[in-house]
């Protein structure tokens, strides 16, 4: 977005003075930075790295859906020469952590998310992926982000990195609830983006407008 250019002239200077406001990218902020506490993380839920693209817009291509580990494979943390990982060479699983989430506990869980890198060579990533929930309605939840600082990851191909979704399910009747379908997946760094179904069923305690969320999402990291 950029603004009017302004020229002014005047009748006694013959000079014309020419004054540009400098545009800005409507993407993330670097990885880490926030101006809010580690569990209310940033407002935005557009994908974070050194840029990045909204967690529902761009190319959509779909995830395996299927609970896998996150131990096969290979990454490591550090810095790289290797190129960024995008959208096209990547796919997403819900992983097997701790068996899954349970919906009727009423205290915050982990949905963990493994992406693999189904390129054929090693590729990097660096920060928070743009996490889009989606009800069967088309009611939306651009998750916040933590303050976590990002670390830079080296993907072998084949390997895997993880990242996780905190959450808070709705356990009781008088809850404001939001009941997920969708979860759109926008990779750090990227504009394309990749949709799994949400495999736990129940809802989630409506927390979108909440300043600080029990519900948010962290930087991708290495499988533990």
């Amino acid at each position: 977005m950029s603004r009017t250019t302004v020229l002014r002239r005047t009748r006694t200077v013959a000079v014309a003075s020419l004054i540009a406001a400098a545009a800005f990218s409507l993407t993330a902020c670097g990885g880490g930075e926030s101006d809010s506490d580690a569990k209310g993380g940033s407002a935005s839920a557009t994908a974070s790295g050194t840029s990045g693209g909204s967690g529902g817009s761009g190319g959509s291509s779909g995830g395996s859906g299927e609970g896998i580990g996150a131990e096969a494979g290979s990454a490591s943390e550090g810095s790289s020469s290797a190129s960024r990982c995008t959208t096209g060479h990547l796919e997403a699983a819900w992983s097997n952590f701790e068996g899954g989430p349970d919906m009727t506990y009423g205290r915050q869980q982990t949905a963990r998310v493994v992406l693999k890198n189904t390129g054929s060579s090693d590729c990097t990533m660096v920060g928070f992926p743009g996490v889009q929930l989606q009800t069967e309605h088309g009611e939306t939840w651009d998750l916040r982000r933590t303050d976590d600082k990002p670390k830079p990851v080296r993907v072998a191909a084949g390997g895997r990195v993880t990242f996780d979704i905190t959450f808070l399910a709705s356990t009781r009747d008088d809850d404001k609830k939001f009941a997920p379908d969708q979860v759109v997946i926008t990779p750090p760094n990227d504009r394309r983006n990749i949709s799994l179904d949400w495999p736990y069923g129940g809802a989630l305690l409506d927390q979108s407008g909440a300043t600080h969320p029990g519900t948010f999402v962290g930087p991708v990291s290495t499988p533990e």
